[in-house]
């Protein structure tokens, strides 16, 4: 007993030298804590129960080139945008590449995020050629204030913008996506219709317009960096204890 004891104490003091799991979240970006209607807004927050918020604004721009400029979103089996004048009958109210690039911004605030899966909710006639979209993250290190206005999509794909092209999906109907993320993780993701080739974006394989509503992402949140830290004295204490009460047992066992 003693000697369990003693392994106890010893694995709960070294216990801060491993760093926290990382937790994973899905976030709903249809009904949930988003407000379930079709009704525009400028933006919306999701929060998981005990989980880190994200909000969710919509962006589009007339082709690679031009400006970026906020639009609206409305939630209906997942987020669609609408740019300013854009006719809100289907399937316009989706995140579409006709007119105008659409786009949303995922702003989790001050959490980074690894993001890992995308899923559409509703494509267009449930069309697998209007599903292809594409993804970026933003790992720049100056601070980014959440608003992509004055930007282009050509400026987000040059090399040096901060912003990293984590690959181009969909292109199979609604459905659960992978993303091919790595190791990145980031405060900020972009999820626009369409396909990037260079710091252009374009229509995708199939050279189809693309209709789509994002219905939910998900991924895992940073762990606390234990670089460089000092365990706490409680700690060292614990895992002193620990190695006395194995070194004691381990002398009676010899004397017995």
């Amino acid at each position: 007993m003693k000697k369990q004891t003693a392994i106890a104490l010893l694995v709960s003091g070294l216990s801060v030298f491993s760093g926290s799991a990382s937790a994973a979240w899905n976030w709903d970006l249809s009904c949930g804590t988003f407000a379930c209607s079709q009704t525009t807004s400028a933006s919306q927050t999701s929060t998981p129960t005990g989980g880190p918020a994200v909000t969710v604004t919509g962006w589009s721009g007339v082709n690679s080139g031009s400006s970026l400029a906020q639009g609206y979103i409305e939630s209906w089996n997942g987020v669609g945008v609408q740019y300013s004048g854009e006719s809100s009958a289907s399937p316009n109210h989706a995140m579409d590449n006709n007119g105008q690039f659409e786009s949303i911004l995922l702003n989790f605030g001050g959490s980074s995020i690894n993001l890992s899966s995308a899923s559409l909710g509703w494509v267009y006639n449930n069309d697998a050629r209007r599903s292809d979209f594409f993804v970026l993250a933003y790992t720049g290190a100056a601070p980014f204030n959440g608003s992509l206005a004055g930007k282009s999509y050509a400026d987000l794909l040059t090399v040096g913008s901060g912003w990293t092209l984590i690959g181009n999906s969909g292109g199979s109907g609604a459905g659960a996506y992978g993303l091919a993320s790595g190791s990145i993780y980031s405060s900020f993701w972009l999820i626009g219709a369409g396909a990037v080739s260079g710091t252009s974006v374009g229509y995708g394989s199939n050279n189809y317009y693309d209709y789509m509503k994002v219905a939910s992402v998900g991924g895992s949140v940073k762990p606390p960096s234990t670089d460089n830290k000092v365990p706490e004295p409680g700690s060292l204490a614990l895992a002193g204890l620990g190695l006395l009460g194995l070194i004691g047992a381990s002398r009676r066992k010899v004397r017995d």
